[in-house]
């Protein structure tokens, strides 16, 4: 070992006044190795594993090349960060060293490419500090699954991130701005991970679309801000089709031909999906909430999907070979990439199937179809489980339709078996909302074929969610067969 590692002293040895040569040492190759204290005797662990051990470098390197003279944006930590402050270095440090993490299973560049750009934008926003400290202070639990052990100080900044966040919120002039948006939605990421404000009368979805509305009424020229808002449209969109509170009305005009979908084609066969564009994703929530008046709308998006699934199917199977051949950062992420299309696509055909059979539409062949694209949601779920959680975070959204279009209970049983294996990866009040909205989906389905229509606005109160029944906790009262179905409950 070369040199002579410096030490300070552990906390027990200081105390006593006893001479020690345990703590942080100057040599990298000590911090992986087991340290015993000359003084007391203990042995102890700087690390618990190789990611910590990441996190820790990564900051170091990413504070040694910090410089307040960044004029060019890059996917170098080194030329995203500026430097206000003593704390804001700090704080950017923290997050960049999290940023520098390329494990897709826990990359948070998976939740937009602009995560990189946020760290030069701290110290301008109190929510989106407060936020990024909270996201900082949760990640480690995510990465140990000690999500139903927060300790006090992940806590603590978490509550201060909601407070930081209402306090811009009450600000007409920081409402509708691109950190603000930003605050919401890395706290939305942060719920989605813990469980906090499981209320279901709570949601950041719901304010994160109010937001975006009110914001459709400004003009802005900040390229940033039109990318925040371009991707922030997708969660909410997504959260839309399962809740009916929030209401998207005429959002789909603005999209034009923007697109939500894979990268660049890999197949010279592989054509721009339609039914992937979010102005065709933006209508899906109106469409489920009148059925009845939009059938014709909705047999012309189902017929469009037929088209576009094999199309995509077959893109993603190339996807799934070249990161086999040759598993590099740049093929695995396009992999991700294809299976986070392929699930949307394949989750929102499930839901037009379902509710065309229910109207008695079926042509012949959509039982077929349902559960061979169950079945597909299914193979999926396996495939992308090698990227949990972060990278395969998406697939509960094709499992949930899966479950509710299928009538075989077989192809039932096997989606809820890939469920319990993916509610590992949140916490209890995540999974369970899974299950309420596959159970509110088949519910409204079921209306429908009764000749009743979908739920009425006003049955969406604090007790019942539409065909949901709620207790006070939030968990469902829909008989004995369904607490089965839940990791567990709070």
């Amino acid at each position: 070992m070369p040199g002579v590692p410096s030490y300070r002293g552990c906390d027990a040895c200081r105390k006593q006044k006893k001479k020690c040569d345990m703590a942080t040492p100057a040599c990298s190759r000590c911090s992986r190795l087991k340290i015993a204290c000359v003084g007391c005797g203990q042995l102890r662990y700087k690390f618990k594993d190789q990611t910590d051990l990441q996190v820790v470098r990564s900051s170091k390197k990413a504070r040694s090349r910090a410089s307040p003279q960044f004029e060019t944006e890059s996917d170098s930590p080194g030329s995203i960060i500026s430097i206000a402050s003593s704390r804001d270095s700090a704080r950017s440090g923290a997050f960049i060293s999290l940023l520098d993490i390329t494990d897709p299973s826990y990359d948070l560049r998976c939740y937009g490419p602009w995560f990189k750009d946020l760290p030069r934008r701290l110290g301008t926003n109190e929510a989106l500090d407060a936020a990024v400290e909270a996201m900082v202070g949760f990640y480690p639990h995510l990465r140990r699954h000690e999500q139903s052990s927060l300790s006090r100080g992940s806590l603590v900044k978490y509550v201060n991130a909601l407070q930081a966040l209402r306090t811009c919120l009450n600000d007409p002039q920081k409402a509708s701005k691109a950190e603000t948006l930003c605050a919401v939605y890395i706290l939305l990421i942060c719920q989605g991970w813990t469980g906090k404000d499981n209320d279901q009368k709570v949601s950041h979805g719901e304010g994160l679309a109010f937001l975006l509305t009110a914001a459709e009424s400004g003009q802005s020229s900040d390229q940033f801000h039109e990318t925040i808002r371009d991707t922030l449209y997708v969660p909410v969109i997504l959260e839309a089709i399962f809740n009916p509170r929030i209401r998207l009305g005429s959002w789909f005009l603005r999209f034009k031909d923007r697109a939500f979908g894979p990268p660049a084609p890999i197949t010279h066969g592989a054509q721009k999906m339609m039914s992937l564009e979010l102005k065709s994703l933006a209508r899906i929530p109106d469409l489920i909430r009148e059925p009845a008046k939009y059938i014709e709308d909705i047999s012309n998006s189902y017929q469009r999907m037929r088209i576009e699934i094999p199309l995509l199917k077959a893109a993603l199977h190339l996807a799934d070979a070249l990161a086999s051949k040759s598993p590099t950062s740049g093929f695995i992420k396009t992999r991700i990439q294809y299976q986070v299309s392929f699930g949307l696509l394949v989750g929102c055909a499930l839901i037009f199937n379902g509710y065309l059979r229910a109207f008695g539409a079926d042509d012949g062949n959509m039982v077929e179809e349902a559960d061979n694209m169950a079945n597909d949601a299914i193979k999926l779920a396996h495939d992308a489980s090698q990227y949990r959680p972060l990278g395969a975070s998406f697939v509960p959204l094709c499992l949930i339709p899966a479950w509710t279009a299928t009538d075989d209970i077989e192809i039932q049983q096997r989606v809820v078996e890939a469920l319990m294996v993916y509610q590992d990866d949140f916490s209890p009040a995540t999974s369970r909302g899974w299950y309420i909205m596959a159970y509110w989906l088949r519910g409204e389905m079921d209306r429908i074929r009764s000749g009743l229509g979908p739920s009425p606005v006003e049955d969406y109160s604090e007790r019942q969610w539409g065909t949901i029944m709620l207790d006070e906790k939030g968990n469902m009262m829909c008989g004995d067969d369904v607490s089965d179905w839940f990791y567990s409950s709070d």
